[in-house]
């Protein structure tokens, strides 16, 4: 990763966007000067994390999409012009003063795609992206109202060629009755179609609860996935927000109506500063004491005191809706791009789904599932933190493993404090790879009445070993000592 931040950047020709660019290297500056503040030397917890995404062969940092095989002089054409036009384009801004960044495609082409992007892209491709042009022209350009608004759409190119779009969703039963139409023009396009799960229920399980049990269909999320199916969608449904509340809660409870934060043990944050200061020793630093560890926790919280209280309005230009993730300083203040204090459950859950995308886009890359187009529903909410972590798949599963006890969550018997306790005391690092691995796939049954199981598992189809994917302990202080020397001859 160091290495990667060495090189000289090259300018790139510039493309015509309507909306004022932000800089080339944003996204680059934002991933420097969070590993400025980690150091040179890898902490523990750094070193899992790399043996994670190389055993997976996710990309550590920014990653080509070029395609494998016999049509690869063709396919690596493609992907130069979608890059050029789409992938390498950093955004552009929407609200400088709230941090408002866009990359969907509509506003950076607000006239339409580039003719020569469009003949790059695949025709279930481009025309998910041509029914979003066409959304957008039903839609009031001055509304502020958040039913009639559309949501963001960003667009990534994974590698391997997997084209993912990231779509905003507002969960409610008449936003969904409003934009069905385009939803489900989109749909039917789409292999694999990802539906934000419900947090009480075990990862997994939330799937099968909306297509058939009437106690957990609103009108929203278990409406997309019927209406897909009735329109012709095929394909395959997945969860990838892996939050688990099912057993027990440290992020937000409910009380008087309010979300507020859990009544959590001072032994909670000391075990948890205790596990920083021996797995990741750096950020613990950064933290200070196990008081500070308790005030980030609560300010990057689902709660009221949380980030719904630093979260600005939203903000709506020309018929959508944006918001920002609220990032928290080590002074407390709210900041619009990562700090290194990423903590919490909202963070995790947008770190996971990313690293679980990459999984997905592989099983399609090499050809293990049908391959074509991924569309991810989730919150609006989520679009900001997710779209960083996409960019960012290393600084992704760290932030998963520094959260472990979200990560073990579902594991836990008796849903006791002491039991997340142990965990933050003897890690089970196997365990853990086993979680993140964890997908769930459903398909339509092929008279649409019921969803069937399709049953992958990552590490056995990839021939992966959880107890060969992480080194030992004595082995990272090996990594860690070499690494220091080479440091100090250098110097």
């Amino acid at each position: 990763m160091k290495e990667f931040f060495e090189k000289e950047r090259t300018s790139k020709k510039e493309i015509p966007i309507e909306n004022e660019k932000i800089s080339e290297d944003h996204w680059f500056k934002i991933g420097e000067e969070l590993y400025k503040k980690l150091g040179e030397v890898p902490d523990p917890l750094q070193i899992r994390a790399q043996a994670i995404i190389e055993a997976f062969r996710i990309p550590s940092f920014p990653y080509s999409s070029i395609e494998k095989g016999e049509r690869g002089k063709k396919e690596k054409e493609r992907d130069k012009i979608i890059a050029e036009y789409l992938t390498n384009r950093p955004g552009v801004w929407i609200d400088r003063e709230k941090g408002i960044i866009s990359l969907d495609f509509r506003d950076m082409y607000p006239e339409g795609l580039p003719r020569k992007l469009k003949k790059a892209l695949s025709p279930d491709t481009l025309e998910i992206m041509e029914t979003e042009y066409e959304h957008l022209k039903e839609i009031n350009p001055e509304t502020e109202n958040s039913i009639e608004a559309d949501c963001p759409i960003h667009y990534f190119r994974l590698p391997g060629g997997v084209d993912l779009f990231m779509k905003g969703y507002i969960h409610n039963k008449i936003w969904q009755e409003r934009h069905s139409k385009f939803l489900q023009k989109m749909n039917k396009k789409a292999k694999v179609i990802c539906i934000e799960g419900r947090h009480s229920i075990p990862f997994g399980e939330s799937l099968e609860l909306l297509w058939s049990h009437p106690d957990f269909q609103f009108g929203h999320y278990d409406k997309l996935m019927k209406e897909a199916v009735k329109e012709g969608f095929r394909g395959l449904f997945t969860e990838v927000d892996a939050r688990d509340v099912s057993k027990i809660r440290m992020d937000v409870v409910r009380k008087k109506r309010k979300l507020i934060f859990p009544d959590l043990p001072s032994t909670f944050f000391l075990e948890f500063f205790k596990f920083l200061e021996t797995q990741h020793p750096q950020l613990k630093e950064e933290i200070e004491t196990p008081e500070k560890l308790k005030e980030y926790l609560i300010d990057l919280s689902t709660t009221y005191v949380g980030i719904f209280k630093r979260r600005k309005k939203r903000i709506f230009y020309k018929g959508k809706q944006y918001t920002r993730f609220p990032y928290i300083t080590k002074e407390g203040k709210t900041s619009f791009k990562p700090t290194l204090l990423e903590l919490g459950q909202h963070l995790f859950s947008d770190a996971l789904a990313a690293i679980k995308l990459h999984l997905i886009a592989r099983l399609m890359a090499e050809g293990k599932i049908e391959k074509g187009p991924i569309i991810d529903y989730q919150g609006a909410g989520h679009l900001s933190s997710k779209t960083f972590f996409l960019k960012h798949p290393e600084y992704a599963m760290e932030v998963v493993l520094r959260n472990i006890h979200e990560l073990m969550a579902g594991r836990v018997k008796k849903g006791e404090i002491s039991e997340i306790c142990d965990i933050f005391k003897r890690p089970d690092w196997e365990e853990a790879v086993k979680e993140i691995a964890k997908l769930v796939f459903k398909k339509p049954s092929p008279d649409r009445e019921k969803l069937l199981d399709i049953k992958i598992d990552f590490l056995k189809t990839f021939n992966l070993d959880p107890k060969q994917i992480i080194p030992s302990d004595e082995k990272i202080e090996k990594i860690r000592e070499k690494i220091n020397k080479l440091i100090t001859k250098e110097k």
